[in-house]
């Protein structure tokens, strides 16, 4: 039922946006240095590779260098219902993520881009890809090497990861191709990659692959669709997985997408994102579960800017067969973002989740500050 609802919002929200006639210029949500990690943000990428010329013959001269520091301080307790498992309390305050891109311009049409991270202790390379551009009048795409792959948009206002972006956010070598129709209305792109789940018995090759399609119609609103041939091989998901390298079969995935700004203010975002097919009983979280799995999630988020550089939002999301502690049945928080300095945000955010089976339930506290440079 709540997989239904969540699927009539999206389609109701796609056709009100077409209905109503705003236009919205405030940018409104952190933009993360690097980090080509939605639909949104890769055309965005594509759009500056394109507008962007050789500055020089120089080596500096072809550099462009961007970072990210998000520190962090958090609270949370954990409500078990089994009375034989005693409730958690923890808390912390840490250096959450440091990020530092490195984009270079080597020619007309050609773009090198590395991003650095630090994340739980661990130093390391997030993405490394070359991009091959077309002109405007060709506006063709090619991006080759490691990278997130064009499945889902996990646009949010929130610090912690939507639910959505949980279940089906990829991180992979591969190779994107794509074409952007009437400008940039519209973008295709369709890739293939070598995931990190596969079938029993089947030799380690690429044999996974992405689609998707954003469509941008008027200012402030776009929405779209994506498709993989390989859920299980998701960042997080594929830890949930029992043993990923023997599945019954591959099942694939698919995400719909919209957001909308309007009034120069408001900001909606929705997003689904499932599996296309049952995973088989014992494939996910519990080699002893008998039940065959499906899980889906949702994530729907309403944001305003109350005055300049303060805005407000609030998330409602959820998902199906998401396991007793790895998606939220249900979630539900708000956030203040205050944009305190330029380039310098702090965030304050409130989640309540409750899973599966009411295994447990959990409330967060979280005080975030990041800057960009």
């Amino acid at each position: 039922m709540k997989r239904i609802l969540a699927l009539q919002f999206l389609f109701l929200f796609c056709m009100a946006g077409f209905a109503m006639a705003a236009e919205s210029t405030t940018d409104q949500g952190a933009v993360r240095a690097g980090g080509v990690t939605s639909i949104e943000d890769r055309i965005k990428k594509l759009e500056e590779s394109i507008g962007r010329e050789v500055l020089g013959d120089k080596w500096y001269d072809r550099i462009q260098i961007s970072g990210l520091i998000e520190v962090e301080a958090g609270y949370e307790k954990i409500d078990f219902e089994d009375p034989a498992e005693e409730d958690e309390k923890n808390s912390d305050v840490d250096l959450a993520t440091v990020e530092l891109a490195v984009d270079a311009k080597i020619v007309d049409h050609v773009e090198g881009h590395v991003l650095f991270k630090y994340e739980e202790d661990d130093v390391f390379v997030d993405e490394g890809f070359i991009t091959l551009t077309g002109t405007e009048a060709f506006p063709a795409y090619l991006i080759a090497g490691r990278q997130y792959i064009p499945f889902g948009n996990f646009d949010s206002f929130f610090v912690t990861d939507p639910p959505t972006l949980v279940l089906g956010e990829t991180n992979e070598g591969a190779v994107v191709a794509g074409y952007r129709f009437g400008g940039e209305m519209i973008d295709i792109s369709l890739g293939a990659f070598n995931g990190c789940a596969q079938e029993t018995g089947d030799d380690d090759m690429i044999d996974s692959f992405v689609a998707s399609v954003a469509v941008n119609p008027m200012e402030g609103l776009m929405f779209g669709a994506s498709y993989t041939s390989n859920l299980a091989g998701s960042d997080s998901f594929n830890e949930e997985v029992v043993d990923p390298d023997n599945l019954d079969s591959l099942v694939g995935g698919w995400s719909a997408f919209v957001s909308y700004e309007f009034l120069e203010r408001f900001k909606i975002i929705g997003e689904y994102v499932g599996a296309l097919d049952e995973f088989e009983a014992g494939e996910i979280y519990d080699a002893a579960d008998g039940n065959k799995r499906q899980p889906a999630a949702w994530n729907i988020e309403i944001g305003a800017a109350i005055i300049e550089n303060v805005e407000i939002a609030a998330r409602y999301g959820g998902s199906d067969d998401g396991g007793a502690d790895f998606l939220p049945e249900t979630q539900y928080g708000a956030v203040v973002n205050w944009g305190i300095f330029e380039n310098t945000n702090l965030a304050l955010e409130y989640l309540h989740g409750e899973f599966e089976d009411d295994a447990q339930e959990t409330d967060s506290f979280i005080a975030q500050l990041a800057i960009e440079f």
